[in-house]
Parts: C-alpha cells; structure tokens; sequence
C-alpha cells in the first residue's frame, strides 16, 4: 500500500494534464514519456537531473540529423546512415557522466521521430519529467507529520 499515495498523485496529474494537453492542443502520449523516464531514473529530485542533459542532447542531435539529410536531400540509404551516426553517438555517450543516462536521450529521439517537430516533441516530455517530480512530491507533503501529530 505504500504506492497509493503516488498512484492516487499519478492519476490525478495525469487526468488533469491529459485535459489541459487536449484543450491547449499540446501532444498528450509524449508527456508520458517524460513520466516513465523520471520513474526509470530513480524517480527523484537526481532523475530530474540525470534526465534533463541526454533529453537535450536527444533533440539537438535528432534535429541535426533530420537537417542533414534535408540539406544532403537524402532519400532512406541517407537517413538509415545517419541514424547509424545518431545511434552511436547517443551510445556513446554514456561513457560521459552527465550524460549516463543515454536512453533518455533514445526516448526524446524517438519522440521526436514520432512527433516531426523538436517543440512539439521536448515540450510535452519535459513536461512529463516535471509531472513525475510533482507526483511525488505532492504524497510527501501529506506525509509530514503535522503540529497537532506531534502531541
């Protein structure tokens, strides 16, 4: 029963920005993306901070490799090798510190192959690693004892 507190949390934000998503006309599905990366990273304040730098390096690494294959007017051999590059370099990166947490970076570049747009893409999956801090964040602000639970 220990996950309740954080289950009731999720389904309640999630609810809330599915309605908020669809009203503004911002992509819903990758939020949950971001979600699942935070909880897979630890589900803490240091996911946040494993998470934001591949996340980033994922789009701008994506977005660069879509541009080249337009300049190059790539057709799918072009594309499949720079995916090749793409991949590996993403790979690689784990070798980094701050960059460890190299699937992240996979997430965010397979939501932007989804998506077609690094706005539409990394806005709803930072969203969603914010979503999963708050979502445990909110349980452990009812968790703390109050004055009168002190008596």
């Amino acid at each position: 029963m220990q996950l309740l507190p954080v289950s009731l949390s999720i389904g309640i934000l999630a609810g809330i920005w599915t309605f908020v998503s669809i009203t503004f006309g911002i992509l819903t599905w990758p939020t949950f993306v971001g979600w699942a990366i935070f909880f897979f990273l630890g589900g803490n304040k240091e996911a946040l901070v494993k998470a934001f730098p591949p996340v980033l390096v994922g789009i701008a690494l994506t977005y660069l490799t879509l541009a080249a294959n337009t300049s190059l007017k790539g057709d799918t051999l072009v594309l499949s090798i720079l995916v090749v590059i793409l991949a590996f370099i993403l790979t690689f990166m784990m070798n980094v510190p701050w960059l460890a947490a190299a699937p992240a970076g996979f997430c965010m570049t397979a939501v932007y192959f989804g998506v077609g747009d690094p706005i539409k893409a990394a806005v709803p999956l930072i969203v969603g690693l914010l979503l999963g801090y708050i979502s445990v964040w909110i349980p452990e602000l009812f968790s703390k004892s109050s004055p009168s639970d002190a008596k």
